[in-house]
């Protein structure tokens, strides 16, 4: 963990990663609960809960130093991660 913290464009990589698997996730849970269907709200929350912890353990060190390349991941990661979760989602509903 502490060559990822040390080095800012493997932070902001693993923010990204771990944006996209958070919002993915969330647009997902949003949407099962909605449905009320417990066992993918449960397992997609799980998903999110460990997604974020990985995010903001390195993101709040970015925003601390100003390391640029973790926020802009973070930004470009929960952009895809909502579009993908709506991409798929709408696609089961076809």
């Amino acid at each position: 963990m502490k060559e990822i913290l040390a080095n800012p464009w493997l932070s902001g990589g693993v923010v990204l990663v771990t944006q996209i698997i958070f919002l993915y996730f969330r647009t997902l849970n949003v949407m099962y609960t909605a449905e009320r269907k417990l066992w993918p709200s449960i397992l997609t929350g799980n998903a999110i809960g460990i997604a974020w912890l990985v995010s903001i353990a390195i993101g709040a060190k970015a925003i601390i130093e100003l390391q640029w390349q973790p926020i802009l991941g973070h930004i470009i990661g929960g952009s895809l991660g909502v579009y993908w979760g709506f991409k798929t989602k709408s696609k089961k509903e076809k």
